[in-house]
């Protein structure tokens, strides 16, 4: 056996020294875990949601309600990962986005009675308007782009 074997790194995607509590928009994806298509399935260009789909999609309305210093600018269910775009704005009051998540998802998975979420979520911090309406139009059409999705399972081989 090979004591001197180098172990891949895990890539860390978060910023050095950013603190994801400050005001700033982020742009968040998470998925099911295993990819599993759970909240419904793209019909034509528009997504139609499952019953867990719907309580994804009740809960999404509330983060609001919940933290009242986020503002969820516009999201999508898509059926096996959620794309969110959201806004902290108040710096003496914001919870971290990792916490908004954290709750988010347990809120779901306890009214699911199961665990449906992959452990981490990728998120991007958004630091120009270009980049904040490109992310705006990527929600609003990533329906419409489902079957080259890069987070869509691979169709079963015939």
């Amino acid at each position: 056996m090979n004591v001197d074997k180098e172990w891949p790194t895990r890539k860390y995607h978060r910023i050095a020294g950013k603190n994801y509590s400050h005001n700033g928009a982020y742009f968040l994806t998470i998925c099911t875990k295993d990819r599993h298509e759970l909240f419904g399935e793209i019909n034509g260009d528009e997504m139609v949601l499952s019953e867990i789909g719907k309580i994804v999609q009740a809960h999404l309305c509330d983060i609001e309600q919940v933290y009242t210093s986020v503002v969820m600018d516009s999201f999508v269910i898509m059926p096996n990962h959620v794309h969110m775009l959201l806004h902290l704005i108040n710096n003496e009051t914001n919870p971290s986005v990792s916490r908004v998540i954290q709750q988010w998802k347990g809120a779901i998975s306890k009214q699911a009675k199961a665990p449906l979420w992959q452990e981490k979520f990728h998120d991007r911090v958004v630091d120009t308007a270009d980049e904040y309406r490109t992310i705006q139009q990527y929600i609003r059409e990533n329906p419409m782009r489902w079957e080259d999705d890069v987070l869509r399972p691979l169709a079963e081989s015939a």
